[in-house]
């Protein structure tokens, strides 16, 4: 049984702080993944759905209405359970706004009038959810295998559905979109004699609902049906097996269900969804994608200017990850196209830039030329590990095409600073970071129209080569013998010897840059 935000303001420990709800809704059907606590006001996107959020406020202390509006809608947007705020140490009462905008956005918002320590509370609930996930993830993986296995061994129709009642130790039954019955048992007319379920109500192990259902196919061509046994793992095995149940029935076949089962799975990873690490494995090799001996799996993020109307090069672009990287997932969003692939760890920049030449090619040769930006994300050991490489390849593309527009490949360890300080551009601190080291600089610039502030950005960029940096500048050395003997006298001193000083200066440009290109992330109201 789920635990919910109801369960847990049931607990001794919470109804000793005396909890008032004053959004509330259905809390039993708000089911709780994790407890999380914090004062941070940009804390969101740390957050992954599900959980309760404890705080006492400090984060909004001084926040405008608009600001806290934010503040909620963030939270909802992230799947919040609900939001517990501890009154007497910052608020006496709710701030401001904060109780409407969270009705607005359907966020449960429950005051604690008794002081807990917060501690305590993720101390108690903790193992419970723990147990259950592991529980659950444990039956997961067991059943993985078993159809992995299946899957390899080329086992039939009539097979395939038979082991996964087994697996599940319930009846299933595959239904056409019109509720014929296809193969195994009829679970949605209650079973025929014999099988595992049972009246409504009965005990744990046997039915006590509806079935539990999951479409199989990506434009679904029938329905997995599995009697309710109340385990909390069957709507993750009923997800499984349809897939399973897809691969091996599926209406289409050969290397169109792989690229379309490919696709779906690198967009889901692409987009933050949480999917259990032995579900990606399976689905991942089933689409063909699994990493040779010496290997690791890497996401791409390409960006293409094409001529005319041209939709975006999916195909295009999965000729020349094949030809390049062999294996590879293809999908597109938002007009750029993602690639999941393989390849040996030292090759990777010559790879990328030998798919960035063969994908000219096959441009050329099919919409008549094009211009090709490529980033990486981390290397990861499996396919697993996408749903942080992906995202960092995004996250890398966007930043070069801002900040260094001429590249054509990019890794996202090579903006790694930038993507850091993304999040925070707009934040006071950083504000007063660039000021307290460039601050002097600046203001000259302003003044005067010089560029000190870019003469100091080349110096550091050609690693103090004067030589180097006035070619860069397109200057005369003696000129840059006098800017930087300008710039020395106006931040008292430019000993760039001393690593803590020079580091302190890159960051501050690296700051600069991020702002005078209006790199954000925009998280606050």
């Amino acid at each position: 049984m789920a635990f919910t935000v109801q369960h847990l303001l049931e607990m001794p420990l919470l109804r000793r702080a005396r909890p008032e709800v004053l959004v509330g809704g259905d809390l039993g059907a708000r089911e709780v993944r994790w407890v999380h606590t914090s004062e941070i006001y940009g804390i969101s996107p740390l957050l992954k759905g599900g959980e309760v959020l404890l705080t006492t406020g400090l984060g909004l202390v001084g926040a405008s209405a608009p600001a806290i509006e934010s503040y909620v809608a963030s939270l909802a947007g992230q799947g919040v359970a609900a939001l517990l705020l501890e009154l007497g140490r910052t608020f006496t009462t709710p701030p401001e706004g904060l109780v409407a905008a969270a009705r607005a956005h359907g966020l449960p918002l429950v005051v604690l009038h008794g002081v807990v320590p917060f501690i305590e509370v993720t101390e108690a609930v903790h193992p419970l959810l723990i147990t259950g996930e592991l529980d659950v993830l444990r039956r997961v993986d067991e059943v993985t295998a078993r159809l992995h296995e299946a899957l390899a061994g080329g086992t039939s129709g009539p097979e395939l559905v038979a082991l996964v009642a087994e697996c599940c130790a319930t009846a299933a039954g595959v239904y056409s979109p019109d509720g014929t019955l296809l193969l195994g048992e009829d679970v949605r007319a209650g079973g025929p004699l014999g099988s595992p379920m049972g009246p409504p109500g009965g005990p744990p192990g046997v039915a006590g609902g509806p079935p539990v259902e999951a479409a199989v196919g990506r434009h679904p061509w029938a329905v997995l049906a599995l009697a309710d046994t109340r385990e909390p793992a069957l709507p993750r095995l009923a997800t499984l097996c349809a897939g399973v149940v897809d691969l091996r029935l599926g209406p289409t076949s050969g290397a169109g269900r792989r690229a379309g089962a490919g696709a779906d799975l690198v967009l889901a990873l692409a987009a933050g969804q949480h999917l259990p690490r032995a579900d990606v494995l399976v689905r991942a090799r089933a689409a063909g994608l699994a990493p040779a001996p010496g290997c690791l799996v890497v996401g791409l993020a390409v960006a293409l200017r094409l001529p005319g109307a041209t939709r975006p090069g999916l195909a295009a672009t999965a000729e020349a990850a094949q030809a390049v990287f062999g294996a590879a997932l293809v999908a597109e969003v938002d007009g750029e196209l993602l690639v999941a692939t393989t390849v040996r760890p030292l090759a990777l920049r010559g790879r990328l830039a030998d798919f960035a030449e063969t994908l000219d090619a096959e441009l050329d040769a099919t919409v008549g030329g094009g211009v090709v930006r490529v980033a990486a994300g981390p290397l990861v050991e499996d396919p697993a590990g996408l749903a942080r490489s992906l995202p960092a390849a995004r996250d890398a593309l966007h930043l070069a095409a801002r900040l260094t527009p001429a590249s054509r490949t990019v890794l996202a360890s090579d903006v790694g600073v930038y993507r850091l300080l993304a999040g925070i551009v707009d934040d006071a601190e950083l504000e007063r970071f660039v000021e307290d080291q460039l601050g002097a600089l600046l203001d000259h610039d302003a003044r005067h129209g010089a560029d000190l502030v870019p003469t100091l950005d080349a110096y550091l960029e050609a690693g103090l080569s004067k030589t180097v940096a006035a070619q860069a500048l397109g200057v005369r050395r003696q000129t840059l013998y006098a800017r930087l003997e300008r710039i020395a006298r106006l931040l008292g001193g430019l000993d760039l010897e001393n690593r803590h000083v020079r580091t302190a200066l890159d960051l501050a440009l690296v700051g600069w840059r991020m702002r005078s290109s209006a790199v954000t992330r925009r998280g606050r109201g």
